[in-house]
């Protein structure tokens, strides 16, 4: 078959072109006129196709070369394409990206340059503007009672809590998992949030952890883009019992291990038998101690159902019952509880 004539160069060819001339008016990769890369002037978070990503640890120049990387567009038949980046300051905020582009077209080797102007554009990212503006959505209230009042050690435990969830969300990629307030209050504790998500997966966080029961309600506080806009109270009522409680149920002495909704698990201290408790029957229950408040204490002397041990307080020797669910020695410190009838061992 007779060679074809390259109508551009005049070199035979196989095709209508010769592969220089199809290499020579082939677009094979593109970078845009001007780039500009939006970060948060406080937080520092990066605006990527329209999201604002977590805050990382590059500086403004890798940042400058990423996204100039990330913009070339690319020829789909460009074989092992090869990018390098020589990034120039031309001021503050700005800087040239040069280009160095590589790979096989068509079998032939292709070599490209290119410049494109890169921006750094600093704003305030959505929920740095939120936080400033001490926007919230929803607030979750804990709260006791007169005769369970919140204690100190669980409005602490409560904060952490809060703080490890709203992070954790946020790092989850949810831009409104923040934390506005946390104020405490009188009976318990306030938890002002960005978002009533974060609010309901957090009431049922404090729900499976301290139990009680939990009253959402909800106010128009006007409207956005024909939306109705609400923010959320929700308020966590605090059970009567509370973990690590020693109370005296049906002739038992046994310790509250934990919540499930409004049912208390419970175990008895001497067996470890698992039994629950609804949440109208622990109105009435016999509240001996808590295992928080335990104190060591010595043994004296151990028969198979009472154990003589020295208050560590008086150095009075004083009977308590024998756990059953493990084995206790003479001269062994074990923790045990104060009560009005004497010594419980835990």
């Amino acid at each position: 078959m007779k060679p074809s004539i390259c109508p551009r160069c005049g070199r035979p060819t196989e095709d209508d072109r010769c592969p220089q001339c199809v290499q020579e008016t082939t677009e094979l990769a593109r970078a845009p006129n001007l780039l500009e890369v939006v970060i948060c002037s406080k937080c520092g978070s990066q605006q990527i196709n329209s999201k604002w990503q977590l805050p990382g640890t590059l500086p403004l120049e890798d940042m400058a070369s990423q996204a100039a990387a990330d913009s070339i567009w690319l020829h789909k038949e460009l074989m092992q394409p090869q990018i390098d980046i020589d990034l120039e300051t031309t001021g503050a905020t700005r800087y040239l990206a040069r280009i160095d582009v590589r790979g096989s077209f068509r079998g032939k080797r292709a070599v490209l340059q290119l410049e494109v102007p890169v921006r750094i554009k600093k704003v305030a990212c959505e929920r740095c503007s939120r936080l400033a503006g001490k926007y919230f959505e929803s607030t979750v209230q804990l709260r006791g009672s007169c005769e369970r009042p919140i204690m100190e050690r669980e409005i602490e435990e409560c904060k952490k809590m809060a703080e490890d969830m709203a992070d954790a969300s946020y790092r989850g990629g949810d831009q409104h998992s923040f934390i506005q307030e946390i104020k405490e209050v009188k009976g318990g504790l306030d938890i002002i949030l960005g978002s009533t998500q974060l609010g309901r997966r957090m009431a049922r966080a404090f729900l499976e952890r301290f139990g009680g029961r939990l009253l959402e309600t909800a106010k128009l506080v006007g409207k956005k883009d024909n939306r109705d806009i609400y923010r959320t109270t929700l308020l966590v009522r605090f059970p009567r019992l509370k973990r690590g409680d020693i109370i005296f149920f049906r002739g038992v002495i046994s310790v509250v291990s934990g919540f499930d909704g409004k049912t208390t698990m419970i175990s008895s201290l001497r067996e470890g038998r698992r039994s629950s408790i609804s949440s109208e029957g622990s109105e009435a229950l016999e509240i001996l101690g808590n295992k928080g408040d335990a104190i060591s204490a010595t043994t004296i002397s151990v028969d198979d159902d009472v154990v003589e041990i020295m208050d560590p307080e008086t150095f009075r020797t004083s009977l308590a019952a024998r756990p059953k669910n493990r084995p206790v020695l003479p001269g062994e410190e074990v923790k045990v509880v104060r009560t009005a009838d004497g010594f419980i061992i835990l």
